[in-house]
């Protein structure tokens, strides 16, 4: 009786409906368990992330020293006296202004041609299908495979034929052209995991490809373009070898170069708490754009690595 009972109940679509959203419960098997090389692995991480900021520390510590007291005192020894006015030193006397303001100018006009020509270039390798498409897209992508020293004496031999030497123009067009393989490649991976009915619905509205281009497609390559834009930018502030033989007079180097004539001045004359100052002022807005931005770099380019 009892039986026939409890099988008229009507439990309810409330009810029913939790019953069938209950997620399956998870064999015991199946859990994740802690292994010893995940013990190592956390170690290693660890301690590569402890030398990292223990010289970034120790970096700094001498950059606020004297230079009798950092040659005169034990390496790892806190400064007493905190001079403060080192990176005021840095900065005029030893010409890291001039150097600041050239890297500034030269990384970001580089970086804003390079993503340009980049964005460009990669829109119809991924969208229009055109015969010899993976052919263009090969050549560009061989350019990261070409190194560096086959290709300089072809360029410096250009840039001297042009009268680009010892210029900042120079240095800029070297910059956008060595970050444009890697741009492309990327660009076009994300681009191809747009949906192709975006362009079908602008042609029914009567959009012709360039007007798809920048009204539609363009708005909605942010996280790509923020990623390329990010790594151009860090590449060119810390690129030394090219502005190094490219540019030959002194108010037109760029920060890596004026830390190697610090570095060499600190080997002659002993003024390492300057030298020490000067890289302080370079490291620390790479350090602000990595830290703030990081997650945009993942984002861009992780989003062309699976299509669909």
């Amino acid at each position: 009786m009892s039986t026939d009972i409890d099988s008229d109940i009507d439990l309810g679509p409330a009810a029913e409906g939790t019953v069938r959203d209950a997620p399956p419960r998870r064999p015991r098997g199946d859990r994740t368990r802690f292994r010893p090389f995940h013990l190592y692995f956390y170690l290693l991480m660890g301690a590569c992330a402890f030398s990292a900021v223990g010289a970034f520390v120790w970096v700094v510590n001498v950059s606020l020293k004297t230079n009798v007291e950092f040659i005169g005192s034990p390496p790892f020894s806190v400064t007493r006296s905190w001079q403060f006015g080192n990176y005021a030193a840095a900065w005029e006397a030893g010409g890291v202004g001039t150097y600041f303001g050239n890297s500034v100018l030269v990384s970001v006009t580089a970086t804003a041609l390079g993503v340009f020509l980049a964005v460009l270039a990669a829109y119809p390798l991924a969208r229009i299908r055109f015969r010899g498409s993976n052919v263009v897209l090969g050549v560009f992508l061989m350019g990261l495979m070409v190194p560096w020293m086959v290709t300089f004496i072809p360029l410096y031999l250009t840039l001297q034929d042009l009268g680009l030497l010892d210029s900042r123009l120079g240095l800029i067009l070297v910059y956008a052209t060595y970050n444009l393989p890697f741009n492309i490649f990327v660009m076009v991976g994300f681009m191809r995991t747009l949906p192709v009915e975006l362009e079908e619905a602008a042609a029914v509205d009567g959009a012709g490809p360039a007007a798809t281009f920048f009204r539609v497609i363009l708005p909605l390559l942010g996280p790509g373009v923020a990623s390329i834009t990010i790594i151009s930018f860090l590449n060119n502030w810390n690129e030394f070898f090219y502005a190094l033989v490219l540019v030959h007079t002194r108010d037109r180097m760029t920060l890596p170069v004026g830390l190697w004539q610090l570095s060499q001045a600190a080997t002659y004359g002993s003024n390492w708490v300057t030298l020490f100052a000067a890289i302080m002022i370079a490291v620390i807005p790479v350090l602000f754009v990595f830290a703030f931005l990081q997650r945009r770099i993942t984002a861009g380019l992780t989003a062309g690595a699976v299509k669909g």
